[in-house]
């Protein structure tokens, strides 16, 4: 029976909650749109309606929550690409120190 290193699984569990956090914290980079300000990046998934008559009234906000469903998966992709390469890394380095050998074959 083999078990496996809590090392190993703390960053595959941060990787969806540091997804969700920078998902939220892009809901704070406005860019104008067509009578209207998007919030979040690379889907705007926030959405407040301009309301030229009036500047100091809240603005209508809708939310696309598939888009911010899309852009947590974004970013939790991105993050798990991270670490599969750093592990993809350390592993060849790993194999190199254990079999100087092995590396040297083609």
């Amino acid at each position: 029976m083999s078990v496996k290193p809590r090392h190993f699984s703390i960053p595959y569990m941060l990787v969806p909650v540091i997804a969700v956090l920078v998902t939220g914290v892009t809901g704070f980079w406005q860019r104008t749109g067509d009578g209207t300000l998007e919030y979040g990046f690379p889907l705007p998934w926030k959405t407040s309606q301009i309301v030229p008559t009036c500047a100091s009234c809240s603005l209508p906000t809708s939310y696309n929550w598939v888009f911010l469903l899309v852009d947590a998966v974004f970013y939790a992709a991105i993050g798990y690409g991270i670490i599969s390469l750093c592990t993809r890394s350390i592993w060849k380095q790993k194999d190199h120190l254990t079999d100087p050998g092995k590396a040297a074959m083609p």
